[in-house]
């Protein structure tokens, strides 16, 4: 008999998330120093937010049509076109969504049933775990390392493939590690799909987040042979400080387009016309703003990941990618929410444990760097004073 007044089994499941547990801490701290939230450290540019205040003015505040504003779309593939080399018609392949997070759920319930299986890497963004929960699939872990560069591998992945295997999800640049896929990476992960024939999400946000001449490919540009496979997500949160504005979207095979629209209607229907004014402003004008952040999270993530390997307890591998780092802290001798709770405790400085992100981020712990300069400089001087200097 149904009891009805029993919560669902994935509400009932999903684990609270450690970050912000970490944040709730903080609050105990008047002087503290929060560097956990993946929060880029500026203001939108002020071109994109005046462009989502002359579209309010001129009125723009109705619905939308589902896939996007045609302004919007043509915009986006031409980005995909110039920087990423895909091929994307704006009527067939493309879907604007409420942020990257909201693509992920969207393709996530038009591509997995229940008790299908998703290959992710481990550890991970813990949404990716909340969200195949969310359709009753089963989560399976890549189990990456930092002896190889926090890198999810085709040879990590093929061994988890089985009948059940609908799904693999890539992030490069990866939240939490840094972690990138290059060009050689991504090629073999296309031969994967195409012998196996399993749908992938390229999920982007980071892309152009990445240093030391870094570049990042996209996996649906490099194998034309598997575009009807290939799902790429992108934001414009991270890499344009819009992270309030809930902009993403999802290019893709057509079949699988058409029913992503459909499923957007039953959830939100559509993104609302300002922020995708925004959004395009963005993708058309923001070369430059982008570089600009780029340039100075580069200098934060060289000051930290130099300053983390002088201090006792930490060793801290050089992303290529992102705005995080991934230290491990296993010289505390501690667990990684001992750990967390620790360097609050001695040094007001916030961080998130690595447990928090899933299956293999035991014995780390993850820090954003994309705050002020000064900010780092004075949590690292805490933590030196509070663990000492390596001789």
């Amino acid at each position: 008999m149904t009891n009805r007044h029993a919560l669902s089994t994935a509400a009932i499941h999903a684990m609270p998330s450690g970050v912000r547990r970490m944040f709730e801490l903080a609050k105990n701290y008047d002087d503290s120093i929060n560097l956990t939230l993946g929060e880029p450290g500026f203001i939108t540019p002020a071109h994109m937010i005046e462009a989502a205040v002359a579209s309010l003015r001129e009125g723009k505040t109705k619905y939308t049509p589902n896939a996007g504003i045609k302004h919007l779309r043509d915009a986006i593939a031409y980005k995909l076109w110039k920087e990423n080399g895909i091929k994307c018609e704006p009527d067939k392949n493309l879907i604007v969504t409420a942020g990257a997070t909201q693509a992920l759920m969207l393709a996530m319930v038009t591509l997995v049933d229940p008790g299908d299986e998703v290959i992710l890497q481990g550890p991970n963004w813990p949404d990716y775990r909340g969200q195949i929960d969310m359709v009753n699939a089963k989560a399976v872990y890549a189990r990456v390392s930092e002896e190889n560069g926090f890198k999810m591998t085709a040879d990590l992945i093929e061994p988890l493939i089985t009948e059940k295997t609908k799904l693999i999800i890539i992030n490069s640049p990866s939240n939490p590690t840094g972690g990138v896929l290059d060009e050689e990476d991504l090629l073999a992960i296309a031969k994967l799909v195409k012998k196996y024939g399993i749908y992938v999400i390229s999920d982007e946000p980071y892309e152009k987040l990445v240093y030391d001449g870094f570049v990042q490919k996209s996996l649906a540009a490099l194998d034309e042979s598997i575009s009807d496979y290939v799902l790429t997500i992108n934001s414009l949160s991270k890499t344009y400080a819009m992270t309030g504005f809930r902009v993403g979207y999802i290019c893709g095979p057509e079949h699988v387009v058409t029913n992503l629209i459909k499923l957007h209607e039953n959830m939100i229907a559509s993104v609302p016309e300002p922020m995708q004014m925004a959004a395009a402003e963005a993708l058309y004008h923001g070369e430059k703003d982008v570089e600009e952040m780029v340039t100075y999270y580069d200098r934060n993530r060289r000051l930290i990941v130099d300053g983390l390997n002088r201090i006792n307890g930490f060793s801290c591998h050089n992303p290529k990618g992102a705005f995080y780092v991934f230290p491990n802290i296993t010289g505390f001798g501690k667990s990684s929410v001992e750990a967390a709770e620790y360097i609050l405790e001695r040094t007001h400085v916030v961080t998130a444990p690595g447990s928090a992100f899933g299956d293999g981020g035991e014995g780390y712990i993850r820090i954003c760097y994309a705050s002020k300069y000064e900010q780092i400089q004075e949590a690292l001087a805490r933590m030196e004073r509070a663990f000492g200097l390596k001789e």
